[in-house]
């Protein structure tokens, strides 16, 4: 269970896709933190313009940077997939 509020992902965890640190320093550039937000998109803030722009084809993907559980206080279901790429239809 996860506290409202709180970002998707840690600073310091190794990011899902690459298997190593990313490369953006959590300015949502790299999109090695990628994750697809299978249940519960509604839960999250809203995209940042860059975010939006570089997610444009999968539009229930989030960076895991970016991303804020819980945002305004609400509470919820989430499912979220790591590595999405590898559960593309």
């Amino acid at each position: 269970m996860l506290a409202r509020g709180v970002k998707l992902n840690d600073p310091f965890a190794r990011r899902f896709d690459s298997g190593g640190a990313g490369d953006c320093g959590a300015e949502a550039t790299c999109a090695t933190c990628a994750v697809n937000v299978v249940q519960g998109l509604d839960l999250f803030n809203d995209k940042g313009q860059q975010e939006e722009k570089i997610l444009e084809k999968y539009p229930r993907w989030r960076f895991a940077c970016r991303a804020i559980v819980g945002y305004g206080m609400q509470e919820g279901d989430m499912v979220v997939r790591v590595s999405p790429r590898q559960w593309e239809e």
